[in-house]
């Protein structure tokens, strides 16, 4: 069977690469390049959000993550970032596509100024990379299973076809290779359910009622309390509102009311399609099902019941998750560095040289997500850090910029400053980033970044909200004098 698989997925490969190639042919200008020349139509958005929002944890992670906590487990994946898409729809779509940006930081620039659009890409860009990282990660796994090589050798081989089609298609091969990934991804999944529920043990009355509550418990096996709750929704939602990733789909969009619409059915979509992986995991470990780790509770489940073929599906829909994710990843870490930070300091550029520049920085984040994906972390738990790293400053002045005149870039970059900085204290987070770089002799003169302190990710948005309105507060007098005077 390995050998089949092997065949399918180079196969499956090639074939992206062949509509990378296509896709490559139709890049003029910087916006053929990061936003599709804003072509999509509101199921060509739908279907890219979607596919690029459904990545590795929503099959890998949150299936073991469910076995392993019961609903709790799936707090982020299907229903937090399902919210979290739905809140991109109701309060981001339709004014920043109407904006006609290329990156949700160009509106800072716009809106802010010029030191808060620096802030807000240095902030997101890690983000980006993280979130690139896991789906590597997942990638390696998958390539060493299926060719039994080891996983350092299964990552590097991932990460460089990754790398290069993503290189060359830019957004368009993305969209298009999005639409042909998210139909694989749902036949594959839909199977799977189909053969998993149909198996002898495995029975939707098997789940036990203790495995339906979204109560989580903390490591000491004791309910965990409100704060950490509230936290640990907080992270998937707000957290993630502000994904370069997902944004850039809808920036893409023909129009304003396009770039909505397909943002409310990718949500809807994402909530079906991912409630696949939360049945599996329940059942799954009421049946009793132990896989050799929380990742791969899903990928062993489905060697062991289904029929080789049905397999090859499966292992074709999750090269499909991942692949519709690291590559749109890997393009926003680009758009950032590129539009924000490259190309303010060197405003002469020609649109042939944005492209080119645009490319490399493609290639170089893939390169440092090699590096992250090697440090050793689950999937679950670089996708969590992605989501909280740094994001809560940006997601308080993204919102008041975009529906209020309330405040200005002095106040815009204190809730940068706030958010980010008490997300290095709170739940460990940065630890995680760090591991590769800090050993136990060294973390003892950090400690910053290990205080771990409750419902870190909550305090950083209260921080960054608080800081944002006293500033623009004290600063309106100043402002309206300023306006008078001219």
């Amino acid at each position: 069977m390995n050998n089949w698989l092997a065949i399918t997925l180079v196969g499956y490969l090639f074939l992206q690469f062949a509509i990378a190639y296509m896709a490559s042919r139709f890049i003029k200008v910087e916006a053929d390049y990061f936003v599709a020349g804003r072509r999509l139509g509101v199921y060509a958005v739908a279907m890219s959000v979607f596919a690029t929002w459904f990545g590795a944890e929503s099959v890998m992670g949150a299936s073991g993550a469910v076995a392993q906590e019961g609903l709790a487990g799936g707090s982020a994946d299907p229903f937090g970032y399902t919210l979290a898409l739905l809140g991109m729809a109701t309060f981001l779509a339709f004014k920043m596509r109407e904006a006609g940006v290329i990156t949700f930081v160009d509106f800072f620039r716009q809106r802010f100024g010029p030191t808060a659009n620096w802030m807000a890409a240095v902030l997101s860009i890690p983000t980006s990379v993280i979130w690139a990282s896991a789906q590597l990660l997942a990638m390696g796994e998958i390539v060493a299973a299926v060719t039994g090589l080891d996983l350092t050798v299964g990552l590097l081989i991932g990460a460089a076809v990754i790398i290069v089609y993503t290189t060359v298609g830019g957004l368009l091969g993305d969209v298009i290779t999005d639409i042909v990934q998210g139909s694989i991804l749902i036949v594959g999944l839909a199977v799977l359910l189909i053969v998993v529920l149909m198996t002898d043990g495995f029975s939707l009355s098997s789940i036990r009622p203790e495995q339906l509550s979204f109560s989580g418990f903390n490591e000491a096996g004791e309910p965990e309390s409100f704060l950490s709750t509230l936290n640990r929704w907080m992270i998937p939602i707000v957290g993630s509102l502000v994904a370069q990733e997902a944004i850039a789909r809808f920036l893409g969009a023909t129009s304003a009311s396009a770039a909505r619409k397909g943002c409310y059915i990718a949500a809807g979509l994402y909530l079906a399609v991912g409630m696949v992986p939360v049945v599996i995991g329940l059942v799954g470990a009421a049946a009793g099902f132990v896989p050799s780790g929380q990742d791969a509770f899903l990928p062993e489940l489905a060697e062991q019941y289904l029929h080789p073929a049905m397999y090859v599906i499966l292992m074709g829909a999750l090269v499909s998750a991942i692949l519709s994710t690291v590559d749109t990843t890997l393009l926003a870490v680009s758009a950032l560095t590129t539009r924000n930070l490259v190309e303010p300091s060197f405003p002469n550029l020609s649109e042939k040289a944005k492209v080119r520049v645009g490319r490399a920085m493609t290639a170089t984040a893939g390169l440092v997500a090699l590096f992250i994906a090697a440090s050793g972390e689950t999937i679950k738990g670089l996708v969590d850090l992605a989501s909280s790293f740094g994001s809560a400053g940006i997601v308080v002045a993204l919102l008041f910029g975009l529906h209020t005149k309330f405040g200005d870039e002095r106040a815009a970059v204190s809730a940068l400053i706030v958010g980010s900085l008490l997300s290095f204290v709170g739940d460990g987070h940065v630890g995680v980033l760090m591991a590769p770089l800090v050993n136990e002799d060294t973390q003892t003169n950090m400690p910053m970044l290990f205080f771990g302190w409750e419902g870190g990710f909550v305090f950083s948005v209260v921080g960054a909200l608080a800081a944002y309105v006293m500033v623009a507060l004290a600063t309106a007098p100043k402002r309206s004098a300023e306006a008078s005077a001219s």
